[in-house]
């Protein structure tokens, strides 16, 4: 009996911090609420400095969005933060592959790809072309609604239950408006792009530039990349 109860115990604890949680994920970038580590300084310190000036704790990348998002994702589900994390996947770019924690605390990231709305009526072409996509203010109020049934599978759901010892961290929603902990898209305050490499010199020979192509190549290849904003920037790798 003692056993049971103590579980009864730990599921509640787990279902009230989720549930905070969801609240402040789906009030996005109207919460007026703490701002929530990533536990990339450098990023931190930047958010915390976006935060007392525009009073919105969302983290908005935009450019290279995703390259930044699988170094975040990895960070939280990793030792010694051990989170597990929610994704909300609008435009089906999210590739786990890219992610650089070890396949088991992969597992505690969830990703849920929801279909693209019927009623926009266009065809693949002009919807691949449409980098605004998601982005309107109908569709905020559905993505919140998304999240909300997203949180009834973390509650409730079979396949939640390896994280059931984990803290939620929150919700990254990648191609959408500015909703979530952490909104990735076309627009954010964050952008992040491939860190410059040196060019070749003005005036070198089409030889010398081919004698010097693998070492060009593999500077392209070690470049990290730059996030830059109002508030400050930072460079980071993939890994």
């Amino acid at each position: 009996m003692a056993h049971d109860g103590e579980g009864a115990k730990l599921a509640s604890c787990r279902s009230h911090a989720i549930l905070d949680n969801l609240r402040a994920s789906v009030n996005g970038g109207t919460n007026k609420g703490p701002l929530k580590e990533t536990h990339m300084q450098e990023l931190d310190q930047v958010a915390e400095r976006h935060l007392r000036e525009e009073q919105s704790p969302t983290l908005a990348i935009c450019g290279r969005h995703l390259p930044l998002l699988y170094r975040i994702a990895s960070i939280l589900v990793s030792p010694p933060h051990l989170f597990a994390l929610l994704v909300i996947d609008l435009d089906g770019r999210f590739d786990a592959t890219r992610l650089s924690c070890s396949d088991t605390d992969a597992r505690h990231i969830y990703v849920h790809r929801p279909p693209r709305p019927s009623s926009y009526g266009c065809s693949a072409a002009e919807d691949a072309a449409d980098e605004g996509g998601w982005d309107s203010g109908t569709d905020a109020g559905q993505l919140r609604s998304m999240i909300a049934e997203a949180g009834s599978f973390m509650l409730y759901g079979a396949g939640a239950a390896p994280s059931a010892s984990r803290r939620w961290w929150g919700t990254a929603v990648v191609g959408g408006p500015g909703v979530g902990d952490i909104a990735a898209g076309w627009k954010g305050w964050l952008r992040v792009y491939r860190e410059p490499v040196q060019a070749f010199a003005l005036g070198m020979s089409a030889e010398e530039a081919l004698e010097r192509r693998s070492a060009r190549q593999e500077a392209v290849d070690a470049a990290g990349w730059a996030a830059e904003s109002r508030w400050g920037g930072f460079v980071f790798k993939d890994s």
